[in-house]
């Protein structure tokens, strides 16, 4: 699972696109105001969340 966010539509589906391409399973997170800070690595608010359990 892969987190992206953006203002251009265009770019994010092209985005989308190759994340599914690489094999994993694409979600957006909306526009960089609002999923920029949640994808944040180590502070943001989905960088310890475990959704698929191994």
């Amino acid at each position: 699972m892969l987190f992206y966010s953006g203002d251009d539509l265009d770019a994010k589906a092209t985005v989308r696109s190759l994340i599914a391409k690489a094999g994993f399973f694409a979600v957006d997170l909306g526009a960089l105001d609002v999923g920029g800070p949640l994808a944040s690595l180590p502070f943001g608010a989905l960088a310890g969340v475990r959704f698929v359990k191994v």
